[in-house]
């Protein structure tokens, strides 16, 4: 088993409704893409703080075959897109569990 966790940074002008829509269009990915066994996406406390970041997504998956099957996949491919613009940055940890 894998865990995948991907923690994002808002855009300024990215406002709350569509953190939420981020949110759950990504959780809306369970069920579709073989391999993701869980998805959930967690909002962080609002900070002023430069290290804070502004929400966590955290995933479970089979193994490594299932986590490249998952970033190609086309409903992630197309998730990912779609949010891009609203967010400022990420960085991603890859673990076996």
């Amino acid at each position: 088993m894998l865990k995948h966790l991907v923690m994002f940074k808002q855009n300024a002008d990215t406002d709350e409704a569509t953190l939420q829509e981020i949110m759950i269009r990504l959780e809306a990915l369970v069920g579709e893409i073989p391999g993701l066994q869980d998805l959930r996406c967690y909002r962080g406390m609002s900070s002023e703080s430069a290290t804070a970041w502004t929400f966590l997504l955290d995933s479970t998956l089979d193994d490594q075959d299932a986590l490249q099957g998952y970033l190609a996949h086309p409903a992630h491919v197309a998730v990912s897109e779609w949010m891009l613009p609203f967010l400022a940055s990420r960085a991603v940890v890859d673990y076996e569990v």
